[in-house]
């Protein structure tokens, strides 16, 4: 093998090892949201009926970046309304509420995720940033009355070297805590379901 054939082949090998580098594979999330501390005991059995429905517009999280971002996507691999709503149920009932009672006087909690979003923006900067938001709307309605609310938690972070698949799996699922946290946390919410 001669010399320029020996140096073409080595351009080749070197130039496919930067083309992988750059390349992120898509990755699956489960979403498994868990609460970290027990929740203060707020009801006395009053009822409540969940329901969690996914409302987006776009069911993919975001791009993992790097130079086939649109095809180094980020999605769920499980249903987001069926990992949410068992989740929360138990955390009302946590909280000392009658989830899914029969009683005619059950407030109907319905929660809609708006907005999943965990994505790599396309500047590159310094390190590696990845953009975090969740956006919920309820619909809170009693017999003829009715409560409506929205939160929205917006975080950035910054990585040196892009995270791994467990590591996006748990900023994924603390990003959904932290929107429902704040959902529960909302004390005309706490009102309109601890009126009898």
């Amino acid at each position: 093998m001669n010399l320029s054939r020996l140096f073409m082949n080595v351009v080749v090998a070197v130039s496919s090892l930067v083309l992988v580098a750059c390349a992120q594979s898509p990755q699956k999330i489960v979403l498994a949201p868990t609460f970290a501390e027990a929740p203060e005991t707020l009801a006395s059995g009053q009822p409540v009926h969940v329901r969690v429905s996914d409302g987006r517009s776009e069911t993919v999280l975001g791009s993992r970046g790097g130079a086939y971002r649109d095809t180094a996507l980020i999605s769920l691999q499980n249903s987001l309304s069926l990992a949410v709503q068992p989740v929360l149920k138990a955390r009302l009932k946590e909280m000392g509420f009658a989830v899914d009672s029969l009683s005619p006087d059950t407030a109907d909690l319905h929660v809609v995720f708006e907005s999943l979003v965990y994505n790599h923006p396309l500047q590159d900067g310094v390190g590696y940033d990845m953009d975090m938001l969740a956006v919920v709307r309820i619909e809170a309605t009693r017999s003829d009355k009715r409560y409506e609310g929205r939160y929205r938690v917006k975080r950035k972070e910054k990585f040196f070297n892009a995270p791994s698949e467990p590591h996006n799996t748990e900023l994924v699922n603390k990003l959904v805590v932290e929107v429902l946290d704040s959902m529960l946390a909302d004390l005309n919410l706490q009102r309109f379901l601890l009126a009898r």
